[in-house]
């Protein structure tokens, strides 16, 4: 999978509204709150259309984040502004973004020495705000991996606003 398949994914796929969908539990997002020790998310369990709170990020401010998934497997982390719940066939969850772009993707890691919850590899990413872009922006995360089960999934959508 190249670093655009997320994105054709949301464009090329026929959109569907969710109403019922396959739920992987193992795929996860944190997103850090800079200089505060609060981190945004859900490292694993339920992935709802709901978007998760991730607090505010001021112009210029940089997020680490966090995506968890199957151990040494494929992944994307996407940002887009707030989108529908939509069902892409065959990957499990649903994709809460509007015009996505990828931010990073690559291989997890192997299983941490201290075990994640529902034992998981992790990727890294990060991301700086703009110090030109408007306050009042409300944004998406959502990353994209590889169940322990080996079906593909969306994992949970992280809401934020520029300050």
């Amino acid at each position: 999978m190249n670093h655009t398949s997320l994105a054709i994914l949301s464009v090329a796929v026929p959109l569907l509204t969710a109403t019922c969908r396959a739920q992987s539990t193992d795929i996860g997002l944190y997103m850090s709150g800079g200089l505060l020790t609060v981190i945004w998310g859900q490292d694993c369990g339920p992935v709802s259309c709901t978007p998760m709170f991730g607090s505010v990020v001021g112009l210029g401010e940089s997020r680490s984040l966090t995506h968890f998934s199957a151990p040494q497997s494929l992944y994307a982390v996407a940002i887009g502004f707030p989108g529908p719940c939509l069902v892409l066939p065959g990957i499990d969850n649903a994709l809460l973004l509007l015009d996505p772009v990828i931010l990073g993707a690559g291989i997890t890691s192997s299983p941490p020495f201290v075990p994640t919850t529902c034992q998981q590899g992790t990727a890294g990413e990060s991301f700086t705000i703009p110090a030109t872009a408007p306050t009042g922006v409300v944004f998406r995360l959502q990353s994209f991996g590889l169940s322990n089960s080996g079906v593909w999934a969306l994992g949970p959508a992280i809401e934020a606003t520029t300050v």
